[in-house]
């Protein structure tokens, strides 16, 4: 566990300071996506969230209801476009609308780039890229543009270049980033902004998940020298909604210790012949 556990960690923000707004994150049952979820109902949100996996959603759920926040879980693959249109239309029917999305589904898997194969590389970007558009243009012409506004908020990656057994996602992320900015100035007029957080490692189960090496190389490298609780990462996310954040659009926030100033800060691999 990293210096700062979750366990000491104190939310920056009022318990009011998202009341009325109804946030749809995905990828919401465990890790970031669950600690997004926990801070925007702390901070007055309603909240939907969505996964592929009903049993940790509804976890969530009755944590969220218990505290008295009003929840909906959706299991949901969002790489299907019938799910995503499903999705939302559970969601608006619920709420009425969506002010907030927050695009954390995503994945990958560890490989060096010449044992990605086409399908694999398909399989990355489909989830990461093409996913998160269908969700993201969905969410905005049916509730957010009709509205006149919103915040739609992306996951990146960081250090924000290639990244060794990761180049699929990270270039998938880095399109994210891209995003983000044309969103920002083409959603303007409706008053939708849009904003890219790119993190590095986060003490997850997904992430420790990956070994103990790979985390104690996070570790070692990023400069203040342990890896990001997901509550840090996710009240940054939730502030980004509150009246403090709503003249942030079309940029990318880093929060990675230092990770992306220092760079990869390990040795290149080195040529064989």
């Amino acid at each position: 566990m990293s210096s700062t556990s979750a366990g000491a960690y104190r939310s920056p923000l009022a318990p009011d300071a998202n009341a009325g707004l109804v946030a749809l994150v995905t990828g919401g049952g465990t890790g970031l996506g669950r600690a997004i979820a926990r801070e925007f109902a702390r901070t007055g949100a309603s909240v939907a969230i969505a996964g592929r996996r009903p049993e940790p959603l509804e976890e969530v759920r009755a944590e969220l209801e218990a505290a008295g926040t009003e929840a909906l879980t959706f299991p949901a693959d969002v790489r299907e476009p019938e799910q995503v249109t499903a999705l939302v239309d559970a969601v608006l029917e619920r709420f009425g609308r969506i002010d907030v999305l927050v695009n954390n589904a995503g994945g990958q898997f560890l490989a060096a780039p010449e044992d990605i194969s086409a399908k694999g590389w398909r399989a990355v970007h489909r989830l990461n890229v093409d996913a998160v558009w269908d969700l993201t243009r969905t969410v905005a012409t049916r509730s957010m543009i009709p509205a006149g506004g919103g915040l739609v908020v992306f996951i990146g990656f960081s250090p924000r270049r290639g990244i060794p057994f990761v180049v699929h996602s990270s270039a998938a992320r880095a399109a994210l980033e891209n995003l983000a900015g044309g969103l920002a100035i083409e959603w303007s007029r409706y008053r939708i902004r849009a904003v890219c957080v790119s993190t590095g490692a986060i003490d997850t189960d997904a992430f420790r998940a990956y070994g103990d090496a790979f985390v104690e190389e996070a570790e070692r490298t990023a400069p203040l020298g342990r890896i990001a609780t997901a509550e840090e990462v996710a009240s940054v996310i939730a502030f980004l909604s509150t009246s403090g954040g709503a003249y942030i659009t079309g940029t990318t926030i880093v929060i990675d210790g230092g990770a992306d100033a220092w760079g990869l800060g390990f040795p290149p691999p080195r040529p064989t012949t």
